[in-house]
């Protein structure tokens, strides 16, 4: 916790040097939240012995937010799932410095892709793009500017590790991401962003791998790169759209990874999606370069039967380059989903993976290791997930 204190010291001081206006002393204000997400997810594959049929509590989080003045606020959220572990997830501290900037210091994800900075809540897939896991998008200890207007968004910050990291030397990142997004006919938009992340390993955080799972979060990886990188850099381009009662996005996202351990040359891996879905009975929305809680137009128990939204999603990652060899994954999603209010939803996920096996075993599921080691080169895997979750 030593390492927020300081990063909140070093922002107070960056408030006061930047001349935040003096504003009337305000009362502290405080805003429960939380949530609630659990899983049920079956799976199998044609060549791997793999079959699994298992439940998850796949996010159970507690939350306090408000005002501590008219210029700072703050954010301090715990969470825990079916391990039983407690960690916390945002807690940082806002001031606002001056002409319209503000200042985040604390814990808190970098800001890198659209599918990553939309909240787990109203993603239109249950997990998101596979280059986001592959890539490690997450949380990190650090301080950051950012602005916000009617149509654009801009955040850029330096961190340091996660707040959970025992890691005395775990590594830096530097990350900014900027979005703009135009109107488009009577209630629609276009959204445009991009966004860049460099980090490198500190001395107590071992080398960088890519890996991933077969779309559900319940079994282990299926393709991984092993450890090879002592530090790489993100590049991330992104678009959105809202027409009416549909939407589509996408994104295209390329790590160009400084390899400490391979044998020819710095790879390249690269991952996109394409997606596109409606609703039914309310409104996809849309607010701060994300996509933001969808609006019911009649919730159940309020004269109406809620709301019911679809989306296909065609996902890739690719970890071949030169030398490397850690595997390719396509997946395709078909969802549907109820949302009795806009604080509900129960639906459903259906995936199919076409599976091109890397190289190496590092951290794969057993029976996709076996595959490996056997000198397997692709497979199929496929599977529902289904979701209950509710948030205040």
């Amino acid at each position: 916790m030593t390492r927020t204190f300081t990063i909140s010291a070093i922002a107070v001081g960056a408030v006061s040097a930047l001349g935040a206006p003096v504003a009337a002393a305000q009362e502290p204000t405080l805003k429960l939240s939380g949530r609630v997400q659990l899983d049920y997810s079956v799976l199998d594959a044609d060549r791997a012995d793999f079959d699994v049929s298992a439940g998850e509590a796949r996010t159970i989080r507690l939350a306090v937010a408000g005002d501590l003045s008219s210029a700072i606020s703050y954010k301090a959220e715990l969470a825990t799932d079916s391990s039983g572990e407690v960690s916390a997830t945002d807690v940082y501290l806002d001031f606002a410095v001056a002409n319209g900037w503000e200042l985040r210091a604390g814990q808190m994800k970098t800001p890198n892709s659209f599918d990553e900075i939309t909240s787990g809540r109203f993603t239109s897939t249950y997990e998101r793009t596979a280059f986001s896991d592959a890539f490690e998008f997450d949380r990190r200890i650090g301080v950051q500017a950012q602005r916000s207007g009617e149509r654009y968004t801009f955040a850029a910050g330096v961190f340091g590790e996660n707040l959970e990291s025992d890691a005395v030397d775990g590594g830096t990142a530097l990350a900014a991401r900027g979005t703009y997004a135009v109107p488009f006919g009577e209630d629609g938009l276009v959204h445009l962003g991009a966004s860049a992340r460099y980090r490198e390993q500190g001395d107590d955080s071992g080398l960088i791998r890519y890996r991933q799972r077969p779309y559900a979060h319940i079994p282990g990886r299926v393709i991984s790169t092993g450890a090879i990188a002592d530090s790489d850099a993100f590049y991330g381009a992104e678009a959105a759209v809202i027409v009416s009662r549909f939407w589509g996005a996408a994104e295209y996202g390329v790590t160009d990874a400084d390899c400490a351990a391979c044998a020819v040359g710095d790879p390249t891996l690269y991952g996109y999606y394409l997606e596109a879905g409606m609703i039914l009975g309310g409104e996809r929305t849309y607010k701060g370069g994300r996509f933001d809680r969808p609006k019911v137009d009649a919730p159940l128990g309020e004269g109406g039967n809620g709301a019911w939204s679809f989306v296909a999603r065609l996902d890739s990652i690719d970890q071949r380059d030169g030398g490397l060899d850690g595997g390719e994954l396509d997946t395709l999603v078909l969802g549907a989903d109820w949302w009795p209010t806009a604080y509900s939803r129960l639906g459903i996920n259906a995936f199919w993976n076409d599976v091109s096996y890397g190289a190496s075993t590092s951290g794969l599921d057993p029976a996709f290791a076996q595959q490996v080691v056997a000198g397997t080169e692709s497979d199929d895997v496929s599977g529902v997930t289904v979701r209950l979750q509710f948030d205040f």
